[in-house]
């Protein structure tokens, strides 16, 4: 791996903001019609999603590549580098090991913390959607959205929680290896 000049390393910092801020907009306006076409009732959006999700996938990252492509990096360089400097601008090497491990353990709790908060929002959302699941419904009646938006939520909370916990237990394992105790 090569050692980047300041400038290039400002560009990768800036390019690398750039991409998570379009991708937090954008998976916010996703979110936003998708509560849309389910309040609505629209189904007009279900085919044309998965399309869709790919085009701007491709189109946010294109920048990002070229820049890559032209510092001469591959994306996996890309995030050491970028871990290396967020390292380094965190002035965590010039803690003590104990105060090191105190991070962590502080880091670990918090994603335990929110992790087990999307289990309770997992198990909320499921027995709302399991429990509605069966019923039948009058032809002319409105949507529930919160039917629909259980569903979504609990997918989420099932898709989130594992990685939280394993973060945590990842945080946890660090502050052990910092006090010395593997």
């Amino acid at each position: 791996m090569r050692t980047l000049r300041p400038v290039e390393l400002d560009q990768l910092i800036r390019s690398h903001r750039r991409l998570r801020l379009s991708l937090l907009i954008t998976v916010t306006a996703i979110a936003g019609l998708v509560v849309f076409a389910v309040l609505t009732d629209s189904v007009a959006l279900t085919g044309i999603g998965p399309a869709t999700g790919v085009l701007i996938g491709t189109i946010l990252v294109l920048p990002q590549r070229r820049l890559l492509a032209r510092l001469g990096l591959s994306p996996e360089e890309a995030r050491l580098v970028l871990e290396m400097e967020r390292e380094r601008r965190s002035g965590a090497p010039a803690l003590t090991p104990a105060a090191r491990a105190r991070r962590e353990s502080v880091r670990g709790a918090l994603f335990t913390l929110v992790g087990l908060a999307c289990v309770v929002a997992f198990v909320v959302a499921a027995s709302y959607f399991f429990g509605r699941a069966g019923q039948t419904v009058e032809e002319d009646a409105p949507t529930d959205p919160w039917f629909a938006a259980s569903f979504f939520i609990g997918f989420a909370a099932a898709c989130t929680a594992p990685a939280l916990l394993s973060q945590a237990r990842t945080h946890f394992r660090t502050a052990r290896s910092w006090r010395g105790e593997d």
